[in-house]
């Protein structure tokens, strides 16, 4: 009885092993996104538990940017890959390049927004990855997605006339994000002195 208890143990251990090993390599493999590198891109100072995929944009009135969006380890065959501002779909032309490395697949794609303005602070940047289609061949679920929040800056110049007339004196420059503030957001403050 003994051995039997002493087997059946054994038995149960080697399951939860296999089962452990399982759930780690399934995941590893499993699709995943994330922003290319910008230096723009700022990590939310603190991050809440479903919150990891967004990030905050760091961008003066008047910039352009460029966003890289990747998908790692993807199947064949590609899914779509599409972008959103503020939840409006655009319609980017171009393919997203696919490499394939060692039986991986990844992807990339390029949005170019141009001339940013102040009434695009807050917006929300979305780069989403089709995972399944339904019965009619249309993508049913987008379920990866990476974010970004577009905190855009203005600089305001206050000067007198004298010194205008003049050219002698100070003038101050006043670096103010356009519509809202990011109070407690260190990376952002980081970020525009930076950019400064």
């Amino acid at each position: 009885l003994d051995s039997l208890l002493q087997e059946r143990t054994d038995m149960s251990t080697l399951l939860i092993i296999v089962i452990v090993k399982l759930l780690t390599l399934s995941s590893v493999c499993s699709t995943q996104m994330e922003w290319g590198d910008n230096l723009d891109l700022v990590d939310l100072h603190t991050i809440q538990q479903g919150r990891e995929h967004i990030k905050l944009m760091v961008v003066f009135v008047g910039e352009s940017i460029d966003l890289e969006c990747r998908v790692l380890f993807a199947t064949y065959p590609v899914n779509e890959m599409r972008w959103k501002v503020d939840g409006e779909i655009i319609r980017k032309p171009g393919d997203p390049i696919v490499k394939t490395t060692k039986g991986d697949v990844f992807i990339e794609h390029h949005l170019h927004i141009g001339n940013i303005t102040e009434d695009m602070d807050g917006s929300t940047v979305s780069c989403e990855y089709a995972q399944a289609q339904n019965g009619s061949g249309e993508w049913a679920a987008f379920s990866e997605r990476e974010e970004a929040v577009l905190s855009v800056f203005k600089v305001t110049i206050k000067t007198s006339k004298e010194i205008c007339d003049t050219c002698v004196g100070d003038t101050q420059l006043i670096f103010k994000e356009s519509i809202k503030s990011s109070p407690g957001e260190t990376n952002v403050s980081k970020r525009i002195k930076s950019k400064i």
